[in-house]
């Protein structure tokens, strides 16, 4: 089974680059001083200060008759990270990561751990500890997730109710973008991306979904949706990769399941057709997307920005690039841009800034450079029935 999507050397890593900056009037990771005992198969609630960063420690006991064990995370309102350890609690944060046995910090915004004979460390009956909680400070808000144990057995990830997805014919035309613009994430990175068919067809920037050698990942892909425009985006489905050009930057992806692995089939999402004609000079956008600059965690909620059509880049006579003062930054990547007519007109790829005027250009990759053969399988999806 798998455990540990983020490697130790690597949270250390992040712990470390928090210490620095502590020395620079940020807030020390702290552990909170009672720790808290699960119960299998009872959500155990936990809310944590808004004045430091703190990590909640946990207590179980494994029975000798226990074949796996399963820790999960729901009801997050932040990316939360998973250490385990054994023999005795933790007296310190250094003290938790030197003798970390496993850590699980992936692209789930509710986290997951398992454990079985197979897994590392593997299944023992005994005492265990595992702390969650993140590594950044967050001074205007508290942090607030629920931890399930369960044995033999993992209990859902999938939400009890999804989020509706509503009719086309009862959205207003912002209100539809905004529904198909989607968080994506891996245990690499996120950003957004646009959903273009009601099967769940998703278009996005290729870097998005890159891993530590800049390869796309083909799977593992945790999908958000917005339904609320004042809080996060809710994570409720997985999705695989389906095309992707490293020089267009642009990639397809699917929705593939649930949370638990359940097939998707049959879902529907709402969605947003492609624009047939490129734009004017001068015309109206709107970008729509998740950038990190627009929250203080690692979630935040949907944001629009606008704009126009501030000029273009051709290569050999076609069109490559729109440039637009539309206001985009990281995060925004592989995101919504709508023209006037409420149409994905592109993609929001790379914002370019002058250091010395802070001045800054959105470059946005239009639709009208996909492959014609993306342009086929898009139409394929929209002949679905459902």
């Amino acid at each position: 089974m798998r455990i540990a999507a983020l490697a130790l050397a690597a949270l250390v890593g992040l712990f470390l680059a928090q210490d620095d900056g502590a020395e620079e009037g940020t807030t020390d990771i702290l552990l909170a001083q009672a720790i808290v005992e699960l119960k299998p198969g009872t959500p155990t609630s936990v809310t944590l200060p808004s004045d430091s960063a703190v990590f909640q420690g946990f207590i179980f006991d494994v029975p000798k008759d226990a074949k796996s064990a399963h820790l999960r995370v729901t009801d997050a309102n932040a990316d939360i990270d998973l250490v385990l350890l054994r023999e005795r609690k933790a007296d310190s944060f250094d003290d938790l990561i030197e003798r970390s046995v496993g850590t699980s910090s992936s692209g789930r915004i509710n986290e997951a751990l398992d454990l079985d004979a197979a897994s590392t460390p593997p299944l023992a009956p005994g005492k265990w500890w595992v702390y969650a909680g993140m590594q950044n400070s967050e001074p205007e808000g508290e942090l607030q997730f629920s931890l399930t144990l369960a044995f033999d057995s993992p209990p859902s990830q999938a939400p009890e109710t999804l989020p509706p997805f509503r009719e086309l014919a009862g959205l207003s035309p912002l209100q539809r973008a905004l529904d198909a613009c989607v968080r994506l994430d891996t245990d690499f990175s996120s950003g957004s991306g646009t959903v273009i068919a009601p099967d769940g067809l998703i278009l996005t920037c290729c870097h998005v979904l890159a891993n530590d050698d800049g390869e796309p990942v083909s799977d593992g892909i945790y999908v958000s949706f917005n339904r609320d425009s004042r809080d996060c985006p809710v994570q409720t489905h997985l999705a695989r990769l389906v095309e992707y050009d490293k020089a267009l930057d642009l990639a397809l992806v699917r929705v593939s399941a649930d949370l638990d692995g359940k097939p998707a089939a049959g879902a529907r999402f709402t969605w947003l057709p492609l624009a047939q004609a490129e734009p004017a000079l001068d015309e109206d956008l709107r970008c729509v997307g998740y950038p990190a600059i627009g929250g203080s965690r690692s979630l935040c909620s949907i944001s629009v920005t606008r704009g126009i059509v501030s000029g273009y880049v051709t290569a050999k006579g076609k069109l490559q690039w729109l440039k637009s003062d539309c206001l985009i930054s990281s995060g925004n990547s592989g995101g919504t841009c709508v023209n006037s007519r409420w149409e994905l007109q592109a993609v929001p790829t790379e914002a370019i800034h002058d250091g010395e005027t802070m001045e800054g250009m959105a470059y946005l990759r239009p639709v009208s450079a996909m492959p014609p053969a993306w342009r086929e399988l898009v139409a394929k999806s929209l002949k679905q029935p459902g």
